[in-house]
């Protein structure tokens, strides 16, 4: 746990004001206040971490691991606003991707950058931020930032309100300018810094750096969910799959593998960066949009799915003499859970707009079990569901997507059975089945909740 490091810090409790306007903010961050670094990397599993010693060596050995790392909604867009927000995906309203108008509605104020921006941070964003945004359109609440949809080969960029072509691979040239943001912040050391450094990597189309392209990568091992023999147990979008060819998950894996290697190089870049500068006193967080599946279940190379691999993420978090360094916290850790522990950490208390979902990492409480939800997305037929997630059980509900109602259950004992291969609900013993009406009234109610009142 982390509560006795962060000892001092503003209490959780303290930022969950009632709705008022976000304008009755400080105008100077308090004194001590950390810089802070967040790196989102894209589609990332939870298990890929063995090719990036850099990010092990500066997160995992300088800090803390967060094994039980979750997003609530699997996919792209809505995850990056429920990071930004600190809020449910049902409460901040982008669905998913391929939505304007829920991503124009999203209120960019009440973000880490809105708020830490109101509060005296200088604020800076490197890479990709939101589906649907074009480059040419400015992303507010940041002082300086360089945007691209999302590619690993060149492309135009908004550099500071400037949309420009810029050659080269997209990591390296937003290592390049992460780099120069940390240089130019130090010219204003007397302000803390917000950072905020995106890849594209590892998303398809899975596109290594030259001098990575034949790298060497970790055998793979398929474990006992891979093209799963018998899934007449899961819902209609599982049971209708064929099983996913080895040498695809073969070569997908390998692939993202080496373009993690080069948001390694980058990792490794901004720590000398930092180590030159003297900024000791930074909260540096790594963490991805959402995990991915390589023929798990027979679901190949894809997210969106309730299962272990799409929902868990590697979740990393560092800051020398307030959390422990080569320290493993199991508890169960959201990505909503990011903006109430930066502002925990920076001892700011803005007026919210909208009541945090999540609850500080810095504050030691722990949760004892998690809601992980799904909508309808633009670029995927798939269908809507919801999940109650603990550290021993997982319950599903899958949706109409014309009624609502619930069309099908998953129930999965995740001691006795780890890689969710038998649907307790669907394996015709009803002596092993859960109480369904107590799980599906609660997870009803969650499926609504706002502040304090969320899971």
């Amino acid at each position: 746990m982390l509560g006795t490091a962060a000892a001092g810090l503003v209490p959780l409790l303290a930022l969950l004001a009632p709705p008022q306007s976000a304008a009755a903010v400080a105008d100077a961050a308090p004194p001590g206040a950390p810089n802070i670094l967040l790196i989102v990397t894209d589609d990332q599993r939870a298990d890929t971490l063995g090719v990036m010693p850099r990010t092990r060596s500066f997160f995992q050995q300088g800090g803390t691991t967060f094994a039980n790392g979750f997003v609530d909604t699997p996919l792209c867009c809505p995850s990056r606003a429920s990071i930004f927000s600190g809020r449910y995906t049902h409460n901040h309203e982008v669905w998913g991707n391929g939505f304007p108008d829920k991503v124009a509605a999203f209120d960019q104020s009440s973000t880490i950058q809105g708020y830490l921006k109101q509060s005296g941070y200088q604020t800076a964003i490197v890479g990709k931020y939101l589906n649907t945004v074009p480059v040419e359109r400015s992303p507010l609440n940041w002082d300086r930032w360089m945007t691209f949809p999302g590619t690993y080969g060149s492309a135009y960029y908004n550099i500071d309100g400037t949309v420009r072509w810029r050659s080269g691979y997209s990591t390296t040239l937003i290592a390049d300018r992460a780099v120069q943001m940390l240089q130019d912040f130090e010219s204003t050391d007397s302000k803390p810094w917000f950072l905020y450094v995106a890849t594209h990597a590892p998303h398809s189309n899975f596109t290594p750096e030259a001098k990575y392209d034949a790298a060497p990568v970790p055998a793979f091992v398929p474990p006992p969910s891979f093209n799963e023999v018998d899934v007449s147990d899961k819902p209609p979008a599982v049971k209708s799959r064929s099983p996913w060819p080895l040498n695809n998950a073969v070569t997908v894996r390998a692939k993202q593998l080496r373009t993690l290697m080069s948001v390694d190089d980058m990792v490794g870049r901004l720590e000398a960066q930092l180590s030159a500068l003297g900024e000791t006193n930074t909260l540096a967080v790594f963490i991805s949009d959402n995990g991915y599946l390589l023929g798990e279940h027979r679901i190949g190379s894809n997210k969106r799915f309730p299962y272990q691999e799409s929902v868990t993420v590697p979740y990393l978090m560092r800051w020398p003499g307030h959390v422990p360094a080569a320290a493993v916290d199991r508890r169960l850790a959201l990505n909503v859970d990011l903006l109430p522990t930066i502002l925990n950490a920076a001892g700011v208390s803005p007026t919210l707009t909208y009541p945090l979902d999540g609850r500080s990492l810095l504050s030691g409480s722990a949760r004892d079990h998690l809601l992980l939800e799904y909508f309808l997305s633009n670029d995927s037929p798939l269908g809507p569901w919801a999940s109650t997630r603990t550290s021993t059980y997982q319950y599903v509900e899958w949706y109409s997507k014309t009624t609502g109602n619930v069309v099908f259950r998953e129930y999965y004992n995740l001691v006795a059975d780890p890689y969710q291969l038998t649907n307790l609900l669907a394996d015709g013993d009803p002596a092993n089945d859960p109480p369904v009406a107590t799980l599906s009234a609660r997870l009803k109610t969650e499926r609504q909740c706002v502040g304090s009142a969320c899971p």
